[in-house]
């Protein structure tokens, strides 16, 4: 199965394309952990799963947990559970709708303005970082995984494999 790529030290890579799903989770461990880094060291104190969702209200004050959600393509129990710890530490607030009492909106405090253009820095400085990494592998991981998740949307691997 494997496709000429064999390491003796990795299964993974033995295994090879049935176990993709296990290397792209290798990756996502990688980049987070990296990412990470480079949010501690521009001093911004908080785990880097919630940089989307803090980046997100920030920029578009007024969302409920659930268009949050359904923005990022997350559960709605774990948007939640990340609004959660930003509300904890100090840079979400969630408040009543004026419009719809029945609802509650999301908006950054004024304790995350200055964690917002810290954020805003890394992130420049991280697109310059991908836009290198991405040079050097020769393809736009962003590119690939966007294309990627769109075919196995419109057609699966189940349906792909009633067809080899």
């Amino acid at each position: 199965m494997n496709t000429g790529t064999e390491t003796s030290n990795d299964y993974v890579c033995q295994i090879g394309r049935p176990f993709l799903a296990r290397r792209i989770a290798q990756l996502h461990d990688v980049l987070a952990e990296q990412g990470q880094e480079m949010l501690d060291a521009a001093g911004i104190d908080f785990d880097a799963r919630l940089g989307s969702v803090f980046y997100l209200i920030a920029n578009r004050s007024g969302l409920s947990v659930a268009a949050l959600a359904d923005e990022l393509g997350l559960s709605h129990q774990l948007a939640t559970y990340r609004v959660k710890k930003l509300v904890k530490a100090g840079l979400v607030s969630q408040v009543r709708d004026p419009e719809d009492r029945t609802r509650s909106v999301l908006q950054p405090t004024a304790h995350a303005e200055p964690v917002v253009k810290k954020v805003q820095s890394v992130m420049r400085q991280l697109d310059q970082v991908y836009a290198g990494l991405f040079e050097e592998l020769g393809i736009d991981l962003l590119a690939l995984a966007t294309r990627t998740r769109q075919a196995l949307t419109e057609n699966s691997l189940l349906e792909r494999s009633r067809h080899v």
